[in-house]
């Protein structure tokens, strides 16, 4: 690692990314079943801790994303339906992705 960034062969940087996807998923599992009883804690949590763990390693390891699909999918199918109380649709999933300041909740 060379200033918090991985450096290294295509196949330690793979592993790298997925191991700390791993991590992150139990994360959001742990932060859904918060969100469950106090969905604006979960919400404020995610958004002023949680999701920078991840945006810096998206910026800095380039050709991983499809290694992201594990957190997407807990996501969509833990966190958002404990925020909301429900499971969310295609369309509500793309506005909750947008930022704030666009009507969404930067998810």
């Amino acid at each position: 690692r060379h200033l918090g960034a991985v450096l290294g062969t295509e196949e330690f940087r793979r592993k790298y990314v997925e191991d700390k996807v791993a991590k992150w998923v139990r994360d959001v599992e742990q932060l859904s079943e918060i969100g469950r009883d106090d969905p604006q804690a979960a919400y404020t949590a995610f958004t002023k801790a949680l999701c920078h763990r991840w945006t810096f390693v998206q910026r800095t390891i380039p050709g991983i994303s499809e290694l992201f699909g594990p957190l997407e999918n807990a996501l969509r199918h833990s966190f958002l339906p404990a925020i909301v109380g429900r499971q969310v649709s295609d369309l509500e999933r793309k506005v909750f992705t947008l930022p704030v300041r666009l009507g969404g909740l930067g998810i």
